[in-house]
């Protein structure tokens, strides 16, 4: 059972009033099939914001994930133009080269002992600099072939993707060994390695999980687009971090939720397409989002506090 904390109802309804609130002044924004588009468009920031959580839940983070989305689609996008492969190879290659990628952060984090950050900072610009030498040496414009096109295609596959990851993130963090191992090393680090939970394995399998996200998003960015990118998740680090925290994460690291990590992807999508609905000038786009943001954090963070003083 899904248990859902005060912050994560009061973040699901603010997200409900302001998607009332556009929809009154467009009504074109309250058609469920708008919604389901908007979250189906959008499917690689909400599947690469579970895939982080863990990491953050520790009080690590995956600043490679752009790069990981980018030479994965490249190199998709080369394999397919030498063989023509049907679209389950496609993501099941495409999740290999994440899972791999991810590896190679967990490995070189647990062998320097260094913070993520630092590592996946490293491995950020050689997986950029990569997909940027394959995009521009070998490949030209990517498209799947004719008959691999899914008859009657209305965006199922982003759909199942997003369902299949939200399943498996909550499985992996409530019911298995390394869940528990995430909230106890992130909630006490010195009390979980006395009970017997090993930070550097734990990171290597969040590092994994995390790069196993970001090559899902590539294959179904290909799906969406037609064509591999180099750069254009160059700045997706910095939206996980919003939509995670907005979430309802311990900054310091012990908790954090998939139904939260949902709701607030959802809330994001939401805000940034809203303000396009009711016509405000974009530059203002980002300065109303920052603002609705630390409010929403300012709320919850009142809301914390205020509930243990009546504990006490």
């Amino acid at each position: 059972m899904v248990r859902v904390k005060k912050h994560e109802s009061n973040l699901l309804i603010v997200t409900v009033v302001l998607w009332s609130i556009i929809s009154l002044v467009n009504i074109n924004f309250a058609k469920p099939a708008y919604f389901l588009e908007l979250i189906q468009v959008n499917s690689v920031y909400i599947i690469c914001a579970l895939g982080v959580l863990p990491l953050m839940v520790l009080g690590e983070f995956d600043l490679s994930i752009g790069g990981i989305i980018g030479l994965t689609s490249v190199i998709l996008a080369w394999v397919n133009q030498q063989l023509i492969i049907p679209i389950p190879l496609l993501f099941f290659l495409g999740v290999m080269m994440g899972i791999m990628m991810g590896g190679i952060n967990g490995k070189l984090v647990d062998k320097l002992k260094v913070s993520s950050i630092v590592v996946t900072l490293a491995t950020m610009y050689v997986f950029y600099g990569l997909s940027g030498y394959i995009y521009q040496n070998t490949l030209g414009m990517f498209v799947i072939e004719k008959v691999y096109k899914i008859k009657a295609y209305e965006g199922w596959i982003e759909t199942i993707s997003i369902i299949v990851m939200l399943a498996l993130t909550y499985y992996s963090l409530r019911h298995t060994s390394f869940g528990r191992s995430i909230y106890a090393l992130g909630g006490n680090s010195k009390l979980a390695k006395e009970k017997g939970f090993y930070k550097g394995a734990t990171l290597m399998k969040a590092h994994i999980f995390s790069g196993m996200s970001g090559g899902l998003a590539a294959a179904i960015h290909l799906m969406m687009f037609n064509q591999p990118s180099v750069d254009a998740y160059i700045n997706i680090e910095l939206e996980l971090i919003i939509i995670i925290i907005l979430g309802g994460l311990n900054v310091l690291g012990g908790y954090g939720t998939v139904f939260g990590t949902f709701v607030a992807a959802v809330f994001i999508l939401i805000l940034r397409n809203g303000l396009i609905f009711v016509r405000i000038p974009v530059f203002f786009h980002d300065m109303i989002i920052g603002g609705m943001i630390i409010f929403v954090l300012i709320y919850g963070i009142r809301a914390k506090r205020l509930g243990v003083r009546k504990r006490r």
